[in-house]
């Protein structure tokens, strides 16, 4: 015994410690009283002795801080007499599971969950003759059982089984194995990588005493069997967080006509989290503990139920679904319910409460299903609700109006949440403190977001133990109550006050353990405040903080999210911000005053993943974020950076959204050749810079994800969706400036525009399909709009103005069907519009600035010496004509302005049946360098002028 506690090291290790609460144990290291000198190993911690034969049969070592190896050679594997064996919640990482651990001929219970080992379960373990109770489960994923048919093949006296988190790996068929095991209880098999349906037939009758059963947090679907539902000893059934679907009303008329009687034995089920649609089943009711949140069922709750079937019913959670009609009266006279939460659902009808202030009685007034109103005193109300400690009736419809302090009248409430409904919350901050608020002590989160509250609930006085307080979306002016500023001194963990009218300065330091402040949307000045120690999240945007930003926020070991955007902050960034937090997921400073150079280098940011410092007076080079490998957003537009293009940017794998506008950026675009350059890329905006050359198509075939965007199963979705926190962007979209609060993963663009790019229209970019908009104006993009532009069936903006194009506009660009916006303005563009589709939804100002232009919606009629409107000739294939191809616009719109449009398409007709255009192109040539000689001396007029 000594020996395996000298291989062993004490540690504090906080990871378990939550486990250890869950289970009413606090850590501490036990193996501290194993000491030699004259000691009684039987009375040391964790040990238990025979009486008889002082044989260890007992070991508990259960949250005992210890961490290290346990090889094949432990000195532990002697206790030969063990019955009980028992490390959990301890770190024996990197160590496997010994297969001595199967060489306990008397062992009946194992417990090794959370202890971090890692490889495979070794098969040595079903072996043990007497095992009656094995837990396996982990909370890394680090353990695999390679075949669960085998292992508990031979495990013929097991009563519980716990393999959460171990990697079965195995379609649910395998759970057909579990017939063999007649004695078993209960097995949880959450996480554990089980996918496939279930099987539609398996014989209950073997598996008599299972009243457990958990297989949540997998891959499961298709349609829930029914002979669950008919193990006739079943207490718990959990199957949350898959993808069955269905209705359940199925079941119930399996139920209704025949021999499914067990229902009786079900206490808890929990459902949610899966795809289940329909009304609910009448038999849901017999249940004393209900979770069905996070489905799409349907329908009105019934207005009438057997009230004695309900008397044990005590948690109901229908949240996060489709359910409508009124709340009916029943809900509120169950004595036994101690969580009701509806939240999240479409259900409508007044909820008044308020006091008679000549009868000194409350009243609640609703309207039934048939519409009439019905009163009634507290008797039969939901202040009957004496054991109620969770009320969530948020993000529904109903409305009314409510003294806030009556729901004090519950004296075991917790957990209020009105938010996001019609309802009017009346609220009493001054004048003495009744006994109803007395009572309100025990609240530990109180959530009225969007309840028409005016000033700060005088339910929150003194009080200490408030954990969550959400006011957000409300009216309330002027400053925090001094008061409200010791709420929850000690306890506050979450404050939301944001989209109100607050005023003064903030000190959060008050509030000691607070660790997600949203505050953003007020009108709060003075410098930017100082945060508690345990800070996560600050959102503090909109606001009229000023000022230098202090350097205490890089001492936040835990800052996650901070948000300051929309201020009057200035001053430098402070130059520890290289040091950050190594927590730190978004920083985002957009819209300020701050000036200066940014920290040369960002040490600790691989967990960085949105960086907006759009909107500031920043400059200088942009320094390499080559260490922020999770970088998603960045967004440095508006600011006065200069530089080459930052070639490192193509390095960061996860880059998605990438805005340089408005800076001082020049030169080339230059690229690298690493493989997966910009591979996830899409939103590329370098507008409003001075970079020059072509276009490269080696950076634009990179795009790949322009190339197949995210549209799976027709559901939008998100980039980088936070709990949060949205990412915000301004983009210039179909000739307006537009800001983004959420980012579609739908959305892809490419905005190139003021710049000093040249050459014709990368070919590269037709490839890239998703693409929805593109901005390539005001540059010097010369030669034909190509006819392939087409092959971008989303495309909804197109905006080539500004350019030097010549020929005509293609008329298969009448086929974009997706295209809203198109602007060719200032080119020298010639012949007729095409007509029909999308182009009869243009104005005029689509293609001013090109004399040669005509046809709708101009006023310029096409008359019979203007081009034909069909596709423009494609000359050649792809090949070793390529040349000539490129300046075959320029020659044909060269003669034809210099002769005519007859001459041209003579001209043009002899390349084609010749295919030997040498002595016109030297003419072309020739009259290109006469066109942009002409052109550069009249730019030096304008100039001089």
């Amino acid at each position: 015994m000594l020996e395996f506690k000298n291989s062993l090291a004490s540690v504090d290790s906080s990871e378990t410690l939550p486990w250890c609460a869950s289970l009413g144990q606090v850590p501490y290291t036990k193996t501290a009283s194993w000491k030699a000198a004259g000691s009684d190993c039987c009375q040391w911690d964790g040990v238990t002795c025979n009486p008889l034969t002082g044989h260890i049969i007992e070991l508990d070592l259960s949250c005992g801080k210890l961490q290290g190896t346990i090889p094949t050679n432990s000195t532990l594997f002697a206790l030969r007499h063990l019955q009980s064996l028992n490390l959990a919640f301890n770190d024996f990482f990197p160590s496997s599971i010994s297969p001595k651990f199967g060489r306990f001929p008397r062992l009946k219970h194992l417990n090794l969950s959370t202890t971090s080992f890692t490889g495979k379960v070794p098969l040595t373990i079903a072996q043990l003759p007497q095992l009656a109770s094995l837990d396996l489960s982990q909370s890394d994923y680090g353990l695999e059982l390679p075949d669960f048919g085998v292992f508990v093949r031979n495990l013929t006296r097991l009563r519980e089984l716990y393999l959460d988190g171990v990697q079965v790996n195995s379609n649910a068929t395998m759970l057909l194995s579990l017939t063999n095991l007649s004695t078993l209880m209960a097995l949880s098999l959450q996480e554990c990588n089980l996918f496939g349906p279930l099987p539609s037939v398996v014989d209950v009758s073997m598996l008599p005493r299972l009243t457990i059963l958990d297989l949540s947090i997998n891959l499961l679907d298709g349609k829930v069997p029914t002979w669950l539902f008919n193990l006739p000893s079943l207490n718990k059934l959990n199957l949350e967080d898959n993808k069955f679907f269905g209705q359940l009303m199925v079941i119930e008329d399996v139920v209704s006509n025949s021999s499914l009687t067990n229902l009786s034995s079900l206490m808890v089920l929990s459902l949610s989290n899966c795809n289940f649609s329909g009304p609910l089943p009448s038999w849901i009711w017999n249940i004393r503990k209900i979770y069905l949140y996070g489905n799409r069922f349907t329908g009105e709750l019934p207005s009438r139920v057997d009230i004695s079937k309900l008397s044990q019913l005590t948690v109901l959670n229908l949240s996060e679904n489709l359910l409508d009609g009124e709340v009916p009266s029943w809900l509120f006279s169950l004595p036994s319910l101690i969580v009701l939460d509806l939240s999240n659902n479409q259900f409508s009808g007044q909820l008044d409460v308020i006091e008679d202030v000549a009868t000194n009685n409350m009243t609640l007034e609703y309207i039934n299903l048939s519409g009439n109103k019905i009163y009634g005193s507290i008797p039969n109300s939901i202040f009957e609700l004496v054991s109620l400690e969770a009320l969530m009736l948020s993000s529904n419809n109903l409305s009314g109006i409510i003294e806030l302090d009556m729901f004090c009248k519950l004296e075991n409430l917790t957990i209020l949440d009105l938010s996001n409904n019609g309802l009017s919350l009346l609220t009493k901050s001054n004048g003495a403190i009744n006994s109803n608020v007395a009572a309100c002590t025990r609240l530990t989160r109180l959530l009225c977001s969007s309840c028409n509250i005016i000033e700060f609930p005088n339910l929150l006085r003194n009080h200490r133990h408030l954990q969550a307080l959400d006011l957000s979306n409300n009216k309330i002016h002027g400053d925090i109550p001094k008061w409200a500023r010791v709420t929850g001194k000690y306890s506050l963990y979450y404050l939301n006050l944001s989209h109100n009218f607050l005023t003064g300065s903030l000190d959060l330091l008050q509030w000691k353990y607070l660790q997600v402040i949203d505050i953003h949307s007020n009108m709060f000045e003075g410098p930017a405040p100082i945060l508690p120690p345990l800070a996560q999240v600050l959102l503090a945007s909109n606001n009229s903080f000023a000022g230098e930003m202090s350097s205490t926020i890089c001492m936040l070991a835990s800052l996650q999210i901070l948000v300051l955007s929309y201020n009057s902050l200035s001053g430098e960034i402070p130059q520890c911000f290289k040091n950050f937090s190594d927590q730190l997921s978004v920083l985002d400073l957009r819209s300020n005053k701050l000036y200066g150079t940014l920290p040369s280098s960002f040490g600790n940011c691989n967990n960085l993943r949105t960086l907006d410092l759009n909107g500031n007076q920043l400059e200088g080079q942009l320094p390499s974020l080559l260490s922020c490998q999770g970088l998603e957003v960045l967004d440095v537009g508006n600011n006065n950076f200069k530089g080459m293009f930052p070639y490192w940017l193509g390095f960061l794998p996860e880059l998605q959204v990438l805005i340089l506008r408005s800076n001082n950026f020049h030169g080339n675009i230059g690229t690298s050749k690493a493989k997966y350059l910009y591979s996830k890329l899409r939103i590329f905006d370098i507008s409003n810079n001075g970079f020059n050359g072509t276009l490269p198509s080696s950076l634009l075939r990179c795009f790949n994800a322009m190339m197949n965007a995210n549209e799976e199963r027709g559901k939008l979705q998100y980039l980088g969706e936070f709990m949060y926190y949205e990412d915000s962007i301004m983009l210039n979209v179909k000739g307006h400036n537009l800001e983004f609060v959420r980012i579609l993963s739908v959305i892809t663009t490419i905005d190139v525009s003021n710049n000093k790019f040249k050459g014709e229209i990368p070919k590269a970019i037709m490839d890239l399909v998703s693409l929805r908009w593109l901005n390539l104006s005001h540059n010097n993009f010369i030669g034909c709009i190509p006819p392939s532009l087409t092959s971008l069936s989303k495309l909804e903006s197109l905006d080539l103005s500004s350019n030097m194009f010549v020929g005509q506009i293609p008329r298969e660009l009448a086929s974009m069907t997706s295209l809203e916006f198109f602007n060719v303005s200032q080119n020298r563009l010639v012949g007729p519009i095409p007509q029909g589709q999308q182009f009869a939804t243009f104005e005029n100002n689509s293609y001013s600035g090109n004399l040669g232009l005509c046809g709708y919606p101009l006023s310029k009629k096409c008359g019979d010496n203007e081009a034909p409107s069909q596709p423009q000739p494609r000359m050649v294939q792809d090949g070793s004509d390529s040349e000539y191809k490129g300046t075959f616009c320029w020659v044909m719109v060269g003669i034809g302005y210099g002769c005519g449009t007859v001459i041209g398409m003579v001209a043009g007709y002899y390349i084609i049946i010749r295919r030997n255009p040498a002595w016109l192109l030297r003419f072309a040539h020739r009259l290109k360098e006469a066109r942009n000689q002409l052109f550069k001396e009249r730019n030096q007029k304008l100039l001089r002028v």
